[in-house]
């Protein structure tokens, strides 16, 4: 039996496997185009096996998305375990700051996997289906604030207009930025704190046309 610093050891190794095949794969999408780029051609790019690439990331799109790794699991989180008082808005705020600091520990990664994203409808829409999957979490939280159903309008209502402010943060300046690179942090949270101030007195008046 492999003791604890063999197993570490065998997780690391394991780990540096996988973001390596992660960033040649990501280059080479963002190169050669998504549909362009085989698995042989990211395998021989990360000196590993196309059997190895399979295996770490059963399809193509696992690569792209890796990047986005525990994202909503971070997100249930912060709406869940919120202090007492504390309302969704405010949660979300602070989860996106924190993913704002995960981001930006890698920005050159996760611009590039902005690019590839953006380039391939295939993959905005498989985006999209994980953004509708965030909005059932806010709706679980706004029901909360809101003392509904999740599956009240209301609270669908509030969680698609909090949606939103991630194509507004995605949106704003698109055209005038490089290809990939994000708004500042200052421009984010100028953005972010107009978007969830006008949700946060939407959610109030549901409420208290709720009483």
């Amino acid at each position: 039996m492999l003791g604890p610093a063999a197993n570490s050891l065998r997780e690391r190794k394991k780990a540096r496997t996988r973001e390596t095949i992660v960033r040649v794969a990501l280059k080479l999408f963002a190169e050669n185009g998504y549909n362009g780029t085989t698995i042989a051609q990211i395998a021989e790019a990360a000196e590993v096996s196309p059997r190895t690439v399979s295996t770490y990331f059963p399809a193509k799109e696992d690569i792209v998305f890796d990047v986005s790794a525990g994202t909503k699991e971070r997100l249930v989180a912060s709406i869940e375990e919120r202090p007492a008082g504390q309302d969704t808005m405010s949660a979300l705020r602070e989860w996106l700051m924190s993913e704002r600091e995960v981001l930006d520990h890698d920005q050159e990664l996760h611009a590039c996997q902005r690019i590839v994203i953006d380039r391939e409808e295939s993959l905005l829409v498989h985006e999209q289906a994980m953004m509708r999957e965030f909005e059932q979490v806010l709706a679980g939280g706004l029901a909360v604030d809101l003392d509904v159903d999740p599956g009240d309008l209301k609270a669908r209502m509030a969680a698609a207009a909090a949606m939103a402010v991630f194509d507004l943060l995605h949106d704003e300046g698109h055209a005038e930025r490089p290809e990939g690179q994000l708004p500042t942090v200052e421009e984010q949270l100028g953005l972010l704190d107009q978007a969830l101030a006008f949700i946060t007195g939407g959610v109030a008046a549901l409420r208290d046309a709720g009483d």
